[in-house]
């Protein structure tokens, strides 16, 4: 490996640490190795090779039948390629793609469009559709912006321009002269039965491990086709060549310039729940927020929450008027529990046009990937718990993020988010627990010193709960008040047994008593980074492990 790409300008070993670097929220940032370095291969089955990983492997054009001559074309075309002159390859990229239409062989269809693709670039030909929406629902006029240019010589024409979606063609038949911009405005209407831009494999609810997809042609896709794209049927030189090109936001930003997103077909409305689960520990009311958000248009009507049977909300329901897309309201409910422990499901619906909407939006945008709008189902569960607790005030030193504080609240417990200043004496003898988030000797640069407060407030009579860290860049090698190793070990199995090793321990009997069953329902893996050395002084409490693997009985450990 490390072998140098001249094309490319980098080695593939750079390549590769760029790719691995691309693992944003694993944190695997890699630098580039350049030179020379080893992989090993071991050849298992198949006939020996001298020179390389492909021999034997034939990757030319004689593989096709009745396609010889069109690698002789091919490498013709590179071989007089001339990259200040880039429009003098186009008449024989048209002759190649001639002959490839000729050829009935699902690889020659394959090349044949990305020949297409070399044609308009050699011809330094653009085209481009954009919209100043960010997002349009069905039944909705979309406007449209459709620009080309012919920067080069070749002789072009634009026959028309059609939008496969709604079926609109506009007949335009003109030449597209060298540098002379070509601006057409299109108004098509979308389908009232289009379907949202939800990505495909999350239209329907999955199951454990497993997404289904009624349309087959789309497994394997990185995302969903382009929402609504515009065919532009051209004339270059004699031959009709089509082209699909995706119609896009687009919009200027102050500092970045021209900025480009994926048009994004959606409900009128979403109906955002603040939380994903809510807990009641006893049978009091709680006062429940509903951000309802016009998406698209005006919105008028109603807002309502169903409940499950036996819990009771007021009011029925909330007017709606949103006057502008993209404005928000806040509708508030009262939601009650039942009598006795249960869960169940909470839906927020909004009634326009009449018409029910039920979903929630979640944005992601990140400069590597653009945004992308995902709309889940606005439901949350609803859980009546029988809860006991003691204690008021919970302190909490943040890592790497998890919703640990909203969680504690939910079940009646006032928690007050740490900064390292916070972390003294003082301060926290008016906590009854301090909780650690998630990788927070990982991310807190200063936990070593944090830790020594930390435990003196422990031998004044507090409580200490710290969550799971990595092995890597840890801040310190004393985790805890006695020695323990963390390991990479892990438990990868959600339906794990969990066994329990100390069941009279007050960790597990008061103020709750938890047993196996509370482990029932567990998502994602039961653990990882386990600690696999610990001092006589720790006490494990729970043992878990994958099937035929040794059991992992660090994923509790409580001392005194």
């Amino acid at each position: 490996a490390g072998g140098f790409a001249p094309l490319l300008g980098k080695a593939f070993t750079e390549i590769a640490a760029a790719s691995l670097s691309m693992h944003k929220s694993q944190g695997v940032g890699s630098p580039p190795r350049r030179g020379e370095r080893k992989e090993y291969f071991k050849l298992l089955a198949g006939p020996p090779m001298t020179n390389g990983l492909f021999d034997g492997v034939d990757t030319t054009w004689k593989r096709v039948p009745n396609a010889t001559d069109i690698g002789n074309q091919v490498q013709q075309l590179i071989a007089n390629f001339s990259p200040v002159n880039p429009a003098a390859s186009v008449p024989k990229l048209l002759e190649l793609r001639k002959a490839l239409t000729a050829v009935d062989n699902d690889w020659a269809v394959s090349k044949r469009a990305e020949v297409d693709g070399l044609i308009a670039s050699c011809a330094a030909l653009y085209m481009e559709s954009s919209t100043a929406l960010a997002a349009v629902s069905p039944g909705q006029l979309l406007p449209i912006k459709f620009d080309a240019i012919n920067r080069s010589s070749v002789p072009i024409k634009l026959i028309s321009v059609h939008a496969p979606v709604s079926g609109e063609t506009l007949r335009i038949d003109a030449p597209l002269a060298r540098d002379q911009f070509l601006t057409k405005d299109l108004g098509p209407t979308l389908p009232a039965n289009m379907v949202y831009s939800q990505p495909y494999w999350l239209r329907k609810t999955p199951t454990v491990g497993l997404f289904t997809v009624d349309d087959q042609q789309l497994i394997g896709l990185a995302e969903n086709p382009p929402a609504f794209p515009i065919e532009a049927t051209l004339d270059i030189a004699g031959q009709e060549i089509r082209y699909l090109i995706d119609t896009f936001f687009r919009g200027v930003d102050p500092i970045a310039g021209e900025v480009h997103e994926l048009l994004a077909v959606t409900p009128p409305v979403f109906a955002n729940l603040p939380s994903s689960a809510f807990v009641f520990a006893d049978e009091k009311a709680r006062p429940i927020v509903v951000e309802i958000t016009s998406s698209t248009a005006a919105v008028q009507g109603s807002a309502r929450l169903d409940a499950p049977a036996g819990w009771q909300v007021t009011p029925k329901s909330v007017p709606v008027d949103l006057k502008v897309p993209n404005e928000k309201m806040f509708a508030e409910f009262s939601v009650t529990p039942p009598g006795r422990a249960g869960d169940g499901t909470l839906r927020a619906v909004v009634s326009t046009g009449g018409k029910e909407f039920s979903f929630s939006r979640e944005q992601i945008a990140y400069p590597h990937i653009g945004v992308h709008i995902l709309m889940p189902a606005a439901e949350a569960r609803v859980v009546r718990a029988e809860i006991r607790k003691t204690g008021q005030q919970i302190g909490y030193l943040p890592g790497a993020g998890d919703d640990i504080p909203q969680c504690l609240q939910q079940i009646g417990y006032s928690v007050k988010v740490l900064e390292p200043a916070d972390v003294m004496p003082e301060n926290l003898a008016r906590f009854d627990a301090v909780v650690l988030g998630i990788r927070a000797y990982n991310t807190q640069n200063r936990i070593a010193d944090l830790q020594r407060k930390l435990l003196d407030y422990v031998q004044a009579g507090g409580v200490v709960v710290a969550q799971y860290n990595t092995t890597a860049d840890v801040k310190t090698k004393d985790i805890g008040p006695y020695p323990l190793e963390i390991s990479r070990d892990r438990v990868t199995d959600e339906s794990a047994e969990v066994r329990i090793l100390a069941p009279d321990h007050p960790v597990l009997t008061r103020p709750n008593k938890i047993t196996a069953e509370d482990f029932k329902g567990w998502v994602q893996e039961r653990g990882l980074y386990f600690p696999n050395k610990w001092d006589p002084r720790w006490t494990a409490i729970l043992s878990s492990n994958d099937p035929g693997e040794k059991p992992m009985d660090g994923g509790l450990l409580v001392a005194k």
